[in-house]
């Protein structure tokens, strides 16, 4: 079935998704990182969409989904969970497989550590630690701070697309120049004045977490499902350190590390057979 484009409402904001594959197969719900969308699963959820009902929301501000009148309360990793679990209400979700690169697996350790514990079956963390505040290197994290509040706005999608380019490559495992193309064009939108910019609203690091909420090491521990971690060789959100603790904690988790820094594609069979096998499991 081809990929179909779907909205639902969510505690008063418009959520945007992806859906591919028969509704009646088992979930497989995928969750993108930071400042991307949910089109960044097309090559996953196309390979998996002949056993899975594969579901790639656009988290509230990026994409399609609607922009966050007070982005403090809305953009920040406790209310994202509580979208998450709102969105699966609306769509009638039981048991899923999870998904998450990045941002999305930081949530997906949430969610199935906490308000999620009892659908999610199969979770699968692509390049995320448990506390990335602690755990990533601090020039990863400057690195966001700097270039997430202030996407360019150029001439035309040619100049975004080498944008991107110098953001992702070196960083990203390995993608062919259709699989560029294809992400400028799914990461772009047209500004007031005709020119063209990010997909996502710059508010999105605005968002005001509560320092007394829950270890995150204490949920990565507490989750009870098979789980698969994707990690880059030279990820800088994920270094080896916080790895291999993640490992220790959770010492029957697999793992899968991709000649690349932050983040694997999910692009290549190198990639996507593990988590085949995961959810067949």
């Amino acid at each position: 079935m081809a990929r179909r484009d779907q909205f639902v409402t969510v505690d008063g904001i418009e959520i945007h998704y992806s859906a591919w594959g028969d509704p009646a197969d088992p979930t497989v719900l995928c969750v993108h990182g930071l400042s991307r969308n949910g089109r960044d699963f097309d090559p996953l959820a196309r390979e998996l969409q002949g056993d899975y009902h594969v579901v790639c929301p656009d988290m509230p501000g990026r994409g399609w989904s609607e922009w966050a009148d007070d982005p403090a309360a809305r953009y920040s990793n406790a209310a994202m969970v509580e979208t998450l679990v709102g969105f699966c209400d609306a769509l009638d979700l039981g048991s899923l497989r999870y998904v998450g690169t990045s941002m999305g697996g930081g949530l997906g350790m949430a969610l199935a550590g906490g308000p999620l514990a009892d659908r999610i079956e199969r979770l699968v963390i692509n390049d995320m630690p448990p506390n990335p505040e602690a755990d990533s290197a601090p020039e990863a994290l400057g690195r966001i701070m700097e270039y997430v509040p202030n996407p360019p706005t150029v001439e035309t999608m040619t100049e975004l697309e080498a944008y991107f380019r110098d953001l992702y490559e070196g960083r990203f495992s390995e993608m062919t120049d259709d699989e560029y193309r294809r992400l400028t064009v799914t990461s772009a939108r047209r500004t007031d004045d005709g020119r063209v910019t990010t997909h996502y609203d710059p508010r999105i690091l605005a968002g005001e977490d509560d320092d007394e909420g829950p270890d995150p090491w204490d949920v990565w521990a507490a989750i009870d499902v098979p789980i698969l971690v994707l990690r880059g060789t030279d990820s800088d959100i994920l270094p080896a350190e916080p790895f291999e603790r993640m490992l220790e904690v959770q010492p029957d988790a697999e793992t899968v590390e991709v000649d690349c820094g932050h983040a694997p594609a999910l692009n290549t069979p190198e990639q996507i057979d593990p988590i085949r096998e995961l959810f067949a499991g």
